[in-house]
């Protein structure tokens, strides 16, 4: 569900997001029905707090407060709370329920299109993977978090460029790499990776 309270099933994913490529950029991006979204801790927190753990939410509620947020920023203590969630809930379910050895299921290969969407740390992650009858996969399409928030990602950079265009090209590279680390991309090249040309 997205903040607008619009929902689909999982095998409708690519009848709603939209592949977006980027001048200059080797970059795939994805809008959701024309506009740009997010994903990740953030995004859950602005639809879901009070769905956490009510140990964490007692525990919290001072930091809770801040959202609903549209500052990125707040991304890094969304999932701070998400981890201490975690940690609640882990406990909870190990002292309240009994568990038995579970045995596993027979699997038998048949070719088919398998299609799942998985909310992982960074954000919803949709796939389809077409497997062939001897159970090699044929073809698959991976959506990772970090494409889907590529579009905001740029737009903030812009945005954040705009408002700092006097202000000496260092600081702004600065601000840039803070902004970019703020989403939590899982590039590699995180870490260090931009090269700016101001022209």
């Amino acid at each position: 569900m997205d903040s607008e309270g619009s929902c689909f099933e999982e095998h409708e994913y690519l009848e709603h997001l939209e592949k977006t490529e980027f001048d200059r950029s080797e970059a795939i991006g994805y809008k959701f029905e024309g506009k740009d979204y997010m994903v990740g801790a953030l995004a859950r927190m602005n639809l879901n707090k009070n769905a956490l753990n009510k140990k964490t939410r007692k525990d919290l509620k001072k930091y809770l407060k801040v959202f609903p947020s549209k500052n990125i920023f707040h991304n890094n203590l969304a999932q701070a709370i998400e981890i201490l969630h975690c940690i609640d809930d882990s406990i909870e379910i190990l002292e309240n329920n009994k568990f038995k050895k579970e045995h596993l299921a027979e699997v038998k290969v048949k070719a088919a299109t398998g299609i799942g969407v998985i909310e992982a740390p960074r954000g919803t992650l949709y796939y389809r993977l077409n497997i062939q009858k001897d159970g090699k996969i044929k073809d698959g399409n991976i959506i990772v978090p970090t494409s889907q928030n590529q579009v905001n990602i740029n737009d903030d950079i812009k945005k954040l460029v705009e408002d700092n265009i006097n202000k000496p090209k260092k600081e702004i590279a600065y601000e840039i790499e803070k902004l970019i680390r703020a989403y939590d991309p899982c590039l590699s090249c995180a870490a260090h990776f931009i090269k700016l040309k101001f022209e």
